[in-house]
C-alpha cells in the first residue's frame, strides 16, 4: 500500500503538524524530538488494516444506503439537519445527505466522525452493522443480509 510522504524542515511542532492536517502530535512526538532543529526530514504515513473491498462498498451503496433513503422518505423526512460546531445545517433529503446523516449519527454514537474513505475493512463493517441496527431500531427498516454467494447467482453468459 503506498505511503503518503510529508516533507518538512523542523522549526517547531506547529510547523510540522500544520503540513499534516493537524494530526495528533503524541503518536510521533518522540521520534520527531530526535531530529535537530533545521534538519530536513520526512514522515511516511501508512494506513493500518485491510482496505475496504468493492463488495463491501457495493453492499453499502447498493443495499443499505438506498434502503436508508427510502426509510427516511417514507417516514416523511424531507430535509436532514446536521449540527456541527454550534451550527445547524438543514439539507434537502437525497442519497448524498442520507449518507452524511448515517456517518454523522455513527460518529456521534462512536465518539469520532470518520469518513468511509478513512475507514479500513473492519471499521467499515462495524459502520455498516451499526447502520443496519439503527435503521431497524428507529425506522423499522430491515436491511437484508449480504449474500455471500452473490457472484454465483449470475446467470451463465452474463
Amino acid at each position: 500500500m503506498p505511503a503518503t510522504q510529508f516533507d518538512f524542515i523542523k522549526c517547531n511542532r506547529a510547523s510540522i503538524t500544520e503540513k499534516m492536517g493537524s494530526m495528533e502530535w503524541t503518536g510521533f512526538a518522540h521520534e520527531i524530538d530526535k531530529i535537530k532543529a533545521g534538519d530536513k526530514a520526512y514522515i511516511e504515513i501508512h494506513r493500518r488494516g485491510n482496505p475496504k473491498s468493492p463488495e463491501e462498498l457495493g453492499y453499502y451503496y447498493g443495499v443499505i444506503l438506498p434502503m436508508a433513503f427510502e426509510a427516511l422518505k417514507d417516514n416523511g423526512e424531507i430535509t436532514v439537519t446536521i449540527s456541527a460546531k454550534d451550527k445547524s445545517y438543514c439539507l434537502p433529503l437525497d442519497k448524498n445527505t442520507t449518507d452524511v446523516l448515517l456517518k454523522w449519527r455513527y460518529g456521534k454514537w462512536h465518539g469520532a466522525f470518520k469518513d468511509k474513505g478513512d475507514m479500513n475493512m473492519a471499521e467499515c463493517a462495524a459502520f455498516m452493522d451499526w447502520c443496519i441496527i439503527w435503521l431497524a431500531t428507529h425506522y423499522e427498516c430491515h436491511v437484508p443480509p449480504a449474500d455471500p454467494n452473490w457472484d454465483s447467482t449470475k446467470k451463465e453468459g452474463e
